[in-house]
């Protein structure tokens, strides 16, 4: 997969300042080639000896010298000619030969894959699966999940701690167990809260990026595109509007992070408070509405944004659209595939951190039945980060059949088809970023981008809707049919919200608030 197309929706995940770049560090395991003791050692010592292989069964399964252990991993992805015989081959017999685990890879669809996997994790079956802790918890409630304990990663996984490069465990935890294994080490705060815009769109109407500094200038800017193109997307991602213009919509200063249509968010400028803010009852809501509104009657959103957002996506990938919501990488490769001319810059327009919503670019979750074997898949994971090859070979596959090396040393793919994810579990720690492809101080920009990001309070916080589930199911619905157009700016705040809200109220709006405040509460109690 292309350097741009890392970052999508399933995601999450983010990670703390990064400083380094590239190198391989995998540690070699040396030892004695003969006991030097006298052969003519005690019986005691003897005794002792046998004692402790005795007390050696786990290390030694942990080594693989039992049959193999048989592991399952269900993965989003589309399962393509080359990719499923990648896994039934290649990858499969590396990781028996290596580990002595007999790997089964099975692929799921992207979107509706995700009913799937519940329906698979309720019903029994073992295997791991990407998710995330705030993601999972539906898993995590309902007793699905296995946990891990931290001494396994000292004892089983050296090389995976190095290669993510000192990230730890807080974003995988809940309630203090680790409930998933982050993977990766790339830097990732800001994950769609800011903008990703078209700089040669901007050029061709007099502007540029670098110019833009304020909404002030986004409007002037936008307005001149606009109106050279009336028939091009502005935006595509509109849920992520409200992020990349919360300085606007909160000029108080406050820092949330959300969707316009969250019922419960918290203000992210105040690390240490507990309040819970009933987003949809505030000023935050009411000023993004209004900004809403004036874009949709300008011709910047429009119903298709709010009916049919793949649209604005096709605008995007074609090249006829201006901006999407941002992702770091955006620093430094300004590239979109299809459209040789576009020049994509990234943009931020308010003086609010960055904020890290997670440690890892991607998480794994087990069922509850592979609880018995939480130190194989420990072992698995260290086993893909334990060198570049093995490294290279999940992320990529065979090197001069699915890829190769560029002579500016950039990776190059030869076929359509996904293995592992590169940006979920991409890291640093391998990856040098060409400075021959790319320019040297954006690339070092793009290293450093974490620098000075703060971690959210929420980190490790998953609610639980189970006391308010039916509550949560009527809101869900009110939301989705009579919220969210108004939040589009299809609809309008004054004169349609307050009969909303009034229905929300009647749906058990005031109980859902209070049971999040208390769970809330009670989470940053603990921290």
């Amino acid at each position: 997969m292309g350097i741009k197309k890392r970052w999508m929706a399933l995601l999450l995940c983010a990670a703390m300042a990064v400083t380094v770049l590239g190198g391989c560090g995998k540690q070699e395991n040396t030892k004695p080639a003969s006991d030097s003791r006298d052969e003519s050692a005690s019986s005691a010592d003897t005794e002792e000896g046998e004692d402790e292989q005795a007390n050696k069964p786990q290390e030694e399964a942990d080594k693989g010298s039992t049959e193999p252990v048989s592991l399952r991993i269900v993965m989003y992805g589309d399962a393509g000619s080359r990719n499923v015989e990648f896994f039934k081959n290649e990858f499969h017999d590396k990781v028996l030969a290596d580990t002595n685990i007999d790997m089964k890879v099975d692929l799921v669809p992207w979107g509706g894959g995700g009913d799937q996997i519940m329906t698979m994790a309720a019903a029994g079956e073992g295997f791991a699966f990407m998710s995330t802790v705030s993601e999972g918890y539906a898993y995590i409630n309902k007793g699905l999940t296995a946990s891990f304990e931290e001494a396994m990663f000292d004892e089983l996984a050296p090389n995976y701690k190095e290669a993510r490069m000192g990230r730890g465990f807080d974003c995988a935890k809940y309630k203090g167990d680790i409930l998933t294994i982050p993977c990766g080490a790339y830097p990732s705060s800001a994950q769609n809260d800011n903008f990703a815009i078209r700089n040669d769109i901007l050029n061709q109407v007099g502007w540029d990026v670098d110019r833009i500094k304020s909404y002030d200038d986004l409007m002037a800017a936008i307005a001149e595109v606009h109106a050279a193109y009336p028939n091009m997307t502005i935006m595509k991602g509109a849920d992520n509007l409200f992020k990349g213009l919360i300085s606007v919509a909160a000029p108080d200063g406050a820092l949330i992070k959300d969707t316009p249509i969250s019922v419960c968010v918290v203000d992210e400028s105040k690390p240490d408070s507990d309040e819970v803010i009933s987003l949809l009852e505030s000023d935050y809501f009411k000023n993004y509405c209004a900004i809403a509104k004036e874009w949709f009657e300008l011709g910047y959103l429009t119903t298709e944004n709010l009916t049919d957002p793949t649209a604005a996506a096709a605008a995007w990938d074609s090249g006829n659209c201006l901006m999407q919501y941002g992702n770091p990488y955006a620093v430094y490769d300004h590239v979109l595939n299809n459209v040789e001319e576009a020049d994509v810059q990234y943009l931020k327009i308010d003086t609010l951190p960055n904020l890290l919503m997670s440690d890892s670019n991607s998480a794994w979750m087990f069922t509850k039945p592979e609880q018995d074997k939480v130190r194989d898949w420990v072992r698995f994971f260290d086993w893909m980060y334990a060198s570049k090859d093995n490294y290279m070979l999940c992320l990529y596959g065979v090197e001069g059949q699915d890829w190769q090396y560029r002579e500016d040393g950039s990776v190059e793919t030869l076929t359509q088809d996904a293995f592992f994810y590169p940006w979920m579990h991409q890291t640093l720690y391998y990856d040098e970023i060409s400075t021959e492809r790319f320019d040297a101080q954006e690339v070092d920009a793009f290293i450093h981008f974490d620098d000075g990001a703060i971690y959210s309070k929420k980190v490790g916080f998953a609610f639980d809707e189970t006391p308010v589930a039916a509550e949560s199911a009527k809101i869900a619905a009110i939301v989705s049919e009579k919220v969210k157009p108004i939040a589009w700016g299809v609809g309008d705040y004054e004169k349609d919200f307050p009969a909303v809200l009034e229905e929300l109220k009647e749906a058990g709006l005031d109980r859902y608030v209070e049971e999040y405040q208390k769970q809330f509460s009670e989470f940053m109690s603990t921290k």
